[in-house]
């Protein structure tokens, strides 16, 4: 792939909260996935874990939490999206925690878990699928865990809705990178 294409590529990626009804088959989740688990991981050490949910009820009740709490940070101002119940599929990114505890184990965690999130927007994007990185839930996820099945070992760190988008998606509007770089110091422009 060409740079300028892969860059026009990035630039199409979109949080899509609006999908279809139409179903997923299991053979581009396997695909998505696939991508998600080519990701770097520190010490290569792949903590990641998927968790593929179908099942209405179980999405009605994460969605219940993810709705009550966009209420309460947003008010009547949430994104308009379509309910999770009725999402294709959500994708619940875990880990098993080989990295310890402290400080420096939960930043190796991320830089292993969030490429592999990234790795699956992507893929997902490549096959015409739409996605949106979800972590509003994250402040209760003491109520999410059960209704996993998390055991102790296991963190949960995204659930991603994925289906067909309701309609195509144009450019993503980004800050230009003058904007958002320095050199050398923070504050010193790069351009």
């Amino acid at each position: 792939m060409e740079f300028d294409e892969f860059n026009a590529f990035l630039a199409r990626q979109r949080a899509v909260r609006k999908f279809t009804g139409q179903p997923i088959e299991d053979s581009l989740i396997t695909k998505v996935l696939a991508a998600a688990t080519r990701a770097p991981s520190a010490r290569n050490v792949q903590p990641w874990r998927f968790i593929v949910i179908r099942d209405a009820a179980t999405k009605q009740q994460l969605g219940a939490i993810f709705d009550e709490l966009g209420g309460q940070l947003y008010g009547a101002t949430a994104p308009d999206r379509t309910p999770w119940k009725d999402v294709p599929v959500l994708i619940a990114v875990c880990s098993e925690q080989p990295f310890g505890t402290g400080e420096s184990a939960s930043a190796a965690l991320g830089a292993s878990i969030y490429p592999a999130v990234q790795n699956l927007l992507l893929a997902a994007q490549a096959l015409g699928l739409g996605t949106v990185l979800t972590t509003r839930w994250k402040s209760r996820e003491a109520e999410i865990r059960p209704v996993l099945g998390l055991p102790e070992s296991v963190s949960v760190h995204a659930i991603i809705p994925m289906g067909w988008p309701e309609r195509p998606a144009g450019r993503n509007k980004r800050r230009p990178v003058a904007e958002v770089t320095y050199r050398e110091r923070f504050g010193e422009p790069w351009a």
